[in-house]
């Protein structure tokens, strides 16, 4: 490959990177989820830590993983002032009012978030707290939901046995069709996708 071909394939991938961002933010956002970009990790902590105090959380739990980890939540909480926490999840969960996890994929066409929920650590941050913070990253867009499980049969071999789809907050309705947002889990969804 030339050097020239080299610059016009980073080019091509750059643009459809931000034409796939740009279909799922408008996507994401029409089911009421927030989403936010940061362009390297430095980036991403600012940015977690001015989201966790707009949100005036006292306590955040999280789920150990690749991408949360490098974010190092301990200095994380010490700079947003809060009680950050990854232990003893099934009873700090409960009472955080923030929950934080990787997400493996987001479906541009849908505006959903896809994940192996294998963990229970990760299902309790991200069920239990009212709110939801899911980070990924954003080479992991992916055009559609074929193309996504097309992804986890190549990277896994299979599917995995507990994967999970998040479409903005949790919406339930009622015998009447009366929507009500957060009843049977977080009532506000933030992504946060990191370059």
């Amino acid at each position: 490959m030339t050097a020239v071909q080299g610059k016009a394939e980073k080019s091509h991938n750059e643009t459809t990177g931000a034409a796939l961002y740009d279909k799922f933010k408008v996507s994401a956002e029409m089911l009421s989820a927030e989403v936010h970009r940061a362009g390297n990790l430095e980036e991403a902590r600012q940015l977690v830590t001015q989201l966790i105090k707009e949100l005036g959380a006292k306590k955040v739990v999280y789920a150990p993983s690749e991408l949360v980890d490098a974010l190092d939540m301990k200095a994380l909480g010490q700079a947003a002032g809060v009680v950050m926490t990854a232990e003893n999840l099934r009873q700090n969960a409960a009472d955080a009012e923030l929950g934080i996890s990787q997400l493996d994929y987001a479906i541009a066409e849908i505006g959903t978030l896809a994940g192996n929920a294998n963990s229970i650590e990760s299902r309790m941050v991200s069920i239990l707290p009212p709110i939801h913070m899911a980070i990924v990253k954003t080479a992991n867009i992916l055009p559609n939901l074929l193309e996504a499980i097309a992804t986890y049969n190549q990277k896994l071999g299979e599917l995995p046995r507990y994967l999970t789809f998040v479409s903005g907050p949790s919406r339930t309705s009622d015998i009447e069709r009366v929507l009500t947002i957060g009843v049977h889990g977080p009532g506000r969804l933030i992504i946060v996708f990191i370059d």
